[in-house]
């Protein structure tokens, strides 16, 4: 199948990088990654956001894209622009809805068994207020952190970002770091795991995320946010895995509970 012909925009920058469409002004679609990044908590209220010369670096966009992207989104309310300080994001209530999914946790780890990884880093972070709640954690507290990429023959399939606390990622290897997790967890450590909670949304390719994935900047992802948890109900691991929507998605066996009258649904991988 031929390649669809990238989009081009008004920029000398010899690094430019290309965005998902040639019909949708690139203002919108840089509105549109921000905007996933601020609705995905990765800027958080009270957050300054990268100033316009850093956008215009990152997105190889014309400052007037950037002015024009900023707009949409201060329209939005979203974020404020304060003369002198930067662009701030606003407080918001986004839209939480919970899909139940009971599956087995052996699926989970299986799949890092027939797939291959590429460390691209592994290192100590102070946990943010975000990372602190998930993790059960005090904020500040020290986490490991791994960045990966997997691939699915030969092609970048998703980003994964692992944090771990630190009283358990430094027990791991780097070979550990470069298979399955889960599995080191039970083999190694002998962590039996007992439940993972996770999300799943909607979300767009921004220009990191679209360099290592081989795609464009604006492309649909899936993400999925998962916290895993031991027998005695300690949070040992939480996974944030951007996959790319064009060669990764989930069938969903349904079968009805005839008492509860509802619905469950063990997770498939295809």
């Amino acid at each position: 199948m031929p390649k669809k012909r990238l989009a081009t925009r008004a920029t000398s920058a010899p690094s430019a990088r290309q965005f998902t469409s040639l019909e949708v002004p690139l203002y919108y679609q840089l509105a549109g990654v921000l905007r996933e990044q601020v609705l995905s908590g990765r800027y958080a209220a009270g957050d300054r956001i990268p100033t316009e010369a850093e956008l215009v670096g990152e997105y190889g966009v014309s400052r007037i894209t950037v002015r024009q992207a900023l707009a949409s989104l201060e329209q939005e309310g979203l974020v404020r622009r304060e003369v002198g300080r930067g662009t701030f994001v606003n407080e918001h209530r986004p839209f939480v809805g919970e899909l139940k999914v009971e599956g087995s946790l052996d699926d989970l780890i299986s799949v890092g068994l027939y797939t291959s990884v590429k460390l691209l880093s592994t290192r100590t972070v102070l946990a943010s207020r975000d990372d602190a709640d998930k993790l059960g954690l005090e904020p500040g507290s020290e986490v490991v952190r791994c960045a990966r990429l997997r691939y699915w023959h030969g092609e970048p399939y998703c980003h994964i970002v692992v944090d771990l606390p630190a009283a358990i990622g430094r027990r791991l290897t780097k070979r550990d770091y470069q298979g399955s997790i889960l599995r080191a967890l039970e083999d190694r450590l002998k962590i039996h795991i007992r439940d993972a909670q996770q999300t799943v949304r909607a979300s767009l390719a921004d220009a990191t995320l679209a360099k290592l994935l081989d795609t464009r900047i604006g492309a649909p992802l899936l993400a999925i946010d998962r916290v895993v948890m031991a027998d005695d109900g300690t949070r040992v691991e939480r996974v944030r895995t951007h996959y790319r929507s064009d060669i990764y998605s989930f069938a969903v066996h349904l079968h009805r509970d005839r008492d509860q009258r509802s619905w469950k649904a063990p997770a498939k991988r295809r």
